[in-house]
Order: structure tokens, then sequence, then C-alpha cells
């Protein structure tokens, strides 16, 4: 079956495939913005795109299990204790239910895992490949579910939900840090860093791990900044 063509391993990142793969959100999440204020007024497509959302991520997750599990590459790395495996179930769960207290602790999560995914983008195989849909497909979807939520919706975080974030993530990294060290995983990236970040680990040293927290604490606000910024001058938004 040509989605599950082995041949297809030819990604390249910023390639062609890979910016149609970023176009495709962008373009996606401006629609939304633009025709804001009449998707408020359309509650049946309001359930609609949440329920799609939702189904359509956890479908294409456990597709890739399965596809994982079929290649003879299924490993404790599938565990979903990543931070875009965590924003995936839970933008899920927050689209399903229209929690928003979920909202405010998925929010700095999705927004974080989707920018970084989308542009780096750890990918090997080129559309029309199952895996390039799943990857781009998942990452751009809860994106737009938390940014549907706050544009469409309305739901709002603050500076008090963004520690109450951070403290979620921590209280999980917590475990997930002895589960690396014990099974030899890398989940949440807390035994080491990805790709070209690997050198910059090895120049710093032990002292490696807390700037990457740092680092992971000033994405939060930056995140947040811009958060005001835009509902400052749009009281839609806000």
């Amino acid at each position: 079956m040509f989605l599950f063509d082995e041949s297809l391993e030819t990604f390249e990142i910023f390639s062609l495939s890979h910016l149609l793969g970023v176009l495709f959100w962008v373009t996606a999440i401006t629609l939304m913005i633009v025709f804001r204020k009449k998707l408020r007024g359309m509650p049946r497509f309001d359930r609609f795109i949440r329920y799609f959302l939702a189904i359509t991520m956890l479908t294409f997750q456990f597709t890739f299990y399965l596809w994982m599990f079929w290649r003879g590459a299924a490993s404790l790395e599938l565990l979903p204790f990543g931070l875009c495996h965590l924003a995936m179930y839970l933008t899920s769960l927050m689209l399903l239910t229209q929690s928003k207290t979920l909202f405010k602790i998925v929010f700095p999560w999705a927004i974080i895992g989707a920018l970084l995914s989308l542009v780096i983008a750890d990918l090997t195989f080129a559309f029309p490949h199952f895996r390039y849909i799943h990857y781009f497909g998942n990452h751009g979807m809860f994106l737009f579910g938390v940014l549907y939520m706050m544009i469409v919706r309305g739901y709002t975080i603050s500076y008090k939900s963004l520690w109450m974030s951070g403290g979620v993530l921590i209280g999980l990294a917590v475990p997930v840090y002895f589960f690396n060290q014990a099974y030899g995983t890398n989940h949440l990236f807390l035994s080491h860093l990805p790709g070209p970040a690997a050198s910059l680990q090895t120049a710093v040293g032990d002292w490696w791990i807390v700037l990457f927290v740092a680092f992971v604490f000033a994405l939060f606000h930056l995140i947040y900044l811009a958060y005001v910024l835009i509902s400052r001058h749009s009281k839609d938004i806000a």
C-alpha cells in the first residue's frame, strides 16, 4: 500500500514536502482567525470540528502504533510520556469535554510542542506516506485545537495558570526522568538533547538539564507574553 511504502523514506528538512506541510496549517489557522465571528454562530460546526480533531488525532496515533508493531520497531519510546504525546492526548480530551482546566494546562505544551516539531520536523518519510500525514496531521491538529478554543470559543489563560501548567509538567517530569534512567529512554528529552542541540549539551556539561528547564520556562513566558499582547489588541481573542 502506497501509504506505507518504505521507498518514501526521503524526507528532508525545509524541503518542499516540509514547507507544504507547514503551509497547510498556516492557511487553516489564518482562515479560522478570519472567519472566527461567523464560526461562533455555528454550534453544529463547533461540535463537528471538536470531535473531528479529537477522533482523527487518536485514530492517527493508534494507527501509528500498529504500524510500528508491524515493522517490528515498537519500543518503550512509544509510551506517551513526551511533550507532544501528552499534548495530543490532553488536547483530544479537552476538545471532547470542553474542559477549561485542561485547556489551561495543555495550552503552553501544545504551542511549544507543535511549533518546534513543525519547524524542526524530526521525520524521515515524505508525502504521501502515512507517517508524514500522521506527523504533520497530529502536530497541526493539536495546535489548531487549542487555538480554536482560544480564538473561537474564547477560552483564556492567566499567569497563574501558566505556573500551574509548568508545575504539572514538572510533576510528570520527575517520574519520567527516573523511568528514562531505568530503561534507557529519552522521554521529554531528559536523558539527552536531540539532534543539533546535542553539541550544546556537551559544551555545557552537567548543567545542561538546568538550562534546558530554564529554556522551557522561558518559552512558556514568551507564549504568555504573545497571548497578552494579542489580547490587548483584540477583544475578540481575549
